[in-house]
């Protein structure tokens, strides 16, 4: 279903549709590519349980960046689902910044793979945040556009609430410049900040909730 707004931008109902089952099939494809990360003993190193055990205990660090990373994606993935559930379609402007984005959420288990290889270079970590940082701001950026005047609304929201989407997307993109400055300090301890990001969605998801049930 295509409309024309006074200034001639054509939204439409079919292009927002598509590219919410590209998000999809994309998130769900970096999700699962993650696990190219992780890497099994190799079998003529494994002589007895206890080799066994510590072939996969020095799979742990791998293993926790593995899951900071798919929840990650996870919140992403979230916040993507609801933005696209309060709009009516989409516009050329919003597809490709929407295309811009998932480009980078499939960048993410490359960053991902190189920041588990080279955990003690700054360089593999800081490529690692920057790609988060990226896939935040313009995710910021698109729902700007979406919600200026009520664009690509299915209805009015108070600016108030509309500011509030679009603070709450700039969490990932924070953290991920904390995590760029703790890392130049510590290195090692680079992608600790991120398990920041599904405390604070928790927290802030049951914030929401219960502010909407107390109205």
């Amino acid at each position: 279903m295509l409309k024309k707004e006074k200034e001639n931008v054509i939204i439409s109902k079919s292009w927002l549709n598509r590219i919410t089952r590209l998000a999809d099939i994309i998130f769900a494809t970096s999700m699962t590519m993650l696990l190219l990360a992780i890497d099994l003993p190799r079998v003529e190193d494994i002589s007895s349980n206890t080799e066994l055990i510590k072939g996969f205990s020095n799979q742990l660090p791998i293993l926790g960046i593995f899951l900071s990373t798919f929840v990650l994606l996870a919140v992403y993935w979230l916040k993507h689902t609801a933005t696209t559930r309060l709009m009516k379609g989409a516009d050329t402007m919003y597809m490709w910044l929407d295309l811009l984005m998932l480009a980078f959420v499939a960048l993410l288990p490359f960053s991902n793979s190189l920041a588990t290889a080279f955990p003690e270079y700054y360089i593999a970590q800081s490529a690692y945040c920057i790609n988060v940082f990226v896939i935040g701001s313009i995710s910021f950026y698109a729902w700007r556009h979406a919600s200026k005047n009520d664009h690509l609304l299915k209805e009015h929201i108070e600016p108030k609430e509309a500011e509030e989407i679009s603070s709450d997307s700039w969490m990932e993109p924070l953290i991920a410049i904390i995590s760029l400055v703790f890392g130049y300090f510590f290195v090692e301890y680079t992608q600790l900040p991120f398990i920041l990001v599904p405390i604070i969605y928790g927290l802030r998801t049951k914030w929401v909730e219960k502010r909407k049930k107390a109205h």
